[in-house]
């Protein structure tokens, strides 16, 4: 499961401007600042560090998570679009007006809750298929 992921250190994505000033917890600036010491060296674009440039074949179902308001939404669609190119089954929410991981604020907001919710259902059903899959 993806919650609000950075997952493109280029942060070429348009949400980048704009959003900046829609996102109250991230901001551009913020992440080209710490872009900058995160991948200890290595480039921007090394699958390590921005998974939208990883091989990402034979990965199980993964599902993204992404708020409305993100500076990293153009991001979290990149990251479910390059997953379903390479064949990974891949369930993508984008959440009205919701900034970056609103789940931590499930107590206060429903909406948060609600997504917590939606990736425990998605993670039982991922195990739950792998279960009923015959064995050799």
């Amino acid at each position: 499961m993806a919650i609000s992921p950075w997952c493109n250190l280029e942060h070429t994505g348009s949400s980048m401007v704009s959003r900046d000033d829609a996102d109250p917890t991230v901001s551009y600036a913020g992440l080209v600042t710490l872009a900058k010491t995160f991948p200890n060296g290595a480039l921007k674009n090394d699958p390590d560090a921005s998974p939208v440039f990883a091989d990402v074949r034979n990965l199980p179902p993964i599902m993204v998570q992404v708020g409305e308001s993100e500076v990293m939404l153009s991001e979290g669609i990149q990251l479910a679009s390059h997953l379903a190119m390479n064949r990974v089954r891949v369930s993508l929410e984008v959440w009205p007006e919701m900034f970056h991981v609103w789940h931590m604020y499930a107590t206060m907001l429903p909406e948060g809750l609600q997504a917590l919710q939606n990736g425990v259902a998605f993670i039982e059903a991922a195990y739950s298929a792998v279960d009923t899959e015959p064995r050799t």
